[in-house]
């Protein structure tokens, strides 16, 4: 990166569309004000001016790795973010995108002008909510015969059996029914998806991450991204709030986050995704 004659880096946050005013804007990395890079056209950049010393790719690469170093910049890219979706919408840019000048800046911008016309049409008046759902076996096992057709006769059969019988058809039960909470929980994950997603004007499985503080207690199904047009926020959590109150008895729990801004669908149409599982 070349080093700009005051010893600063140009550090973007997102896109915004010209004329967009960052008079209330909070600060950004370092505290440092935030500002619109303007480009040609009817686009802009929101940035703020970085000391190079901290923000070389050197540094970079070394001090992001230290999570103590990275989480407050993280937040304060996210609250640049936040705040310019609430306030006339962005397309986000990933952390430490970073430009030795304005020159560059503004090159990079008009080289992606028509790409960057079509993300903002696809993604204005929306905002991104997040859907994860995690299957707790023990709860759900305990349901499953109200969701396993087969499994609720092995449990009839169990109910009517004999002493005898009755021990070998549990171990049966027990056996089939860590299979049949999987099945179950896919096709209520799957289901929930495709509820959501009716209601959104675009969707994503995105890829079962688990969270490593809940790993132990419960397994990821269901990583969902909706953006959402703002018009059908009051039903899309409608649905999600019935999900819940349909599932949760049933071993499945939900977390529900947003809005955001459109993270995940502001790339191509080949976004990662996966099939809820």
């Amino acid at each position: 990166m070349t080093r700009t004659p005051d010893g600063t880096v140009i550090y973007a946050y997102g896109i915004v569309r010209h004329g967009f005013d960052v008079a209330s804007a909070p600060s950004g990395l370092e505290d440092a004000p935030v500002a619109v890079a303007h480009a040609e056209g009817d686009i802009g950049a929101l940035v703020s001016r970085l000391p190079l010393g901290t923000y070389g790719p050197a540094e970079i690469e070394r001090d992001s790795a230290e999570v103590s170093w990275l989480s407050p910049r993280a937040m304060a890219h996210d609250r640049v973010l936040t705040w310019a979706q609430e306030h006339g919408g962005v397309i986000p840019l990933p952390m430490f995108s970073l430009f030795g000048s304005g020159a560059a800046l503004t090159h990079s911008l008009a080289q992606r002008r028509g790409e960057l016309e079509q993300v903002f049409q696809r993604v204005a008046g929306a905002d991104e909510f997040g859907v994860r759902i995690h299957r707790r076996d023990d709860l759900m096992l305990k349901a499953i015969d109200t969701l396993d057709p087969d499994m609720a006769r092995l449990r009839a059969e169990a109910n009517a059996a004999s002493p005898g019988q009755r021990y070998l058809i549990e171990r049966k039960f027990a056996e089939q029914g860590k299979l049949a909470v999987r099945a179950a929980s896919q096709r209520l994950a799957r289901a929930t998806f495709d509820e959501l997603r009716a209601l959104s004007r675009d969707a994503i499985a995105r890829p079962l991450v688990p969270d490593p503080g809940r790993a132990a207690e419960a397994t990821l199904v269901l990583n969902g991204a909706f953006l959402v047009d703002r018009r059908r926020i009051d039903a899309f959590r409608a649905a999600v709030a019935a999900s819940v109150a349909q599932h949760e008895a049933r071993g499945l729990t939900f977390d529900f986050t947003g809005p955001w801004p459109p993270y995940n669908f502001v790339g191509g149409s080949d976004a990662p995704g996966q099939t809820p599982r």
